[in-house]
């Protein structure tokens, strides 16, 4: 007997959204193969831009290496510098210790002596010190118008500080008269000057005596100046007493104060000119002249 077979099921529609989703294949992808020339390009860039690295390396070590060097070079510079300030300093000192021994006075050049004035008695008055300062406060300080009694005030000096001075005195107290015309009375000019005698040991310096040397020339011209104006007028006064009528009045006429007015006012005139043409060549110091100072 035949067994009829059965009826096969209908299919079955399963919704699309439950169907599992089919596998999604990845297509391999090969790896490029790079040609020959953009092998060597690539290498090529990057040993260029080793050397460019290697290049900006070495510059900056240049320089670095230059800059450290010239650190060195100021600081070496520096030191020699310091060092070459201390020489100097060394060479200075030794130099003015040599200046000092060379200016050392040892009695050479020789101080200045005076020479002689016709009828004129030269005198001196002592001054003392081993530096010009010192010098200058014992001219200063020496008193010439106390001890000689009748300095003429000056004007231009009003402190009556005198470093030399220029006068005249009778010789002897009495003098004799038999006719006018035959009596001069006896009269002798006279100057006082400055006198240092400093030791001759090196205590005093070269520079020093050739100033006062300077100095003690110029007091000598001015007072000499003085002496040729009394000479003269002296001469005129006594030419003027030889005429007159009687010894008595040849006295009185020496007596009178008055007798020297025109005497003073020369010797004030004098002074008058050297202030309107002060050089040392005709007996005037110019103000500060070799540090010398009233």
């Amino acid at each position: 007997m035949q067994l009829d077979s059965p009826e096969a099921p209908p299919p079955v529609t399963v919704p699309t959204e439950l169907q599992p989703p089919m596998p999604h294949v990845i297509p391999s992808r090969t790896r490029p193969t790079l040609t020959r020339e953009a092998r060597q390009l690539i290498r090529l860039g990057a040993a260029g831009l080793l050397a460019v690295f290697l290049v900006g390396f070495l510059v900056w070590f240049s320089l670095d290496q230059d800059r450290q060097a010239n650190q060195r070079l100021t600081n070496q510079l520096t030191d020699l510098q310091v060092q070459g300030a201390a020489l100097q300093s060394q060479v200075a000192d030794l130099q003015a210790q040599v200046q000092d021994l060379k200016e050392r006075w040892f009695g050479s050049p020789a101080l200045w002596q005076p020479p002689p004035i016709s009828n004129t008695d030269i005198e001196f008055f002592d001054v003392s010190g081993h530096t010009q300062e010192e010098l200058i406060n014992s001219l200063n300080g020496s008193e010439l118008c106390k001890k000689y009694a009748g300095c003429k005030p000056d004007p231009a000096n009003p402190s009556g500080v005198a470093w030399g001075l220029e006068g005249v005195r009778p010789v002897g107290s009495v003098y004799w008269c038999y006719s006018p015309n035959t009596t001069t009375p006896p009269m002798r000019e006279f100057i006082v000057l400055p006198r240092w005698s400093p030791p001759a040991d090196g205590t005093v310096k070269i520079p020093l005596v050739e100033k006062w040397n300077a100095l003690a020339k110029v007091i000598y011209t001015h007072e000499a100046g003085h002496v040729v104006i009394t000479i003269q007028d002296l001469a005129a006064l006594n030419d003027q007493a030889h005429r007159l009528p009687s010894c008595q009045a040849l006295f009185d006429f020496w007596a009178r104060p008055s007798t020297f007015d025109q005497l003073n006012a020369d010797q004030e005139a004098y002074h008058a000119r050297l202030r309107e043409d002060c050089r040392p060549e005709i007996g005037c110091t110019p103000s500060g002249w070799l540090g010398w100072h009233g």
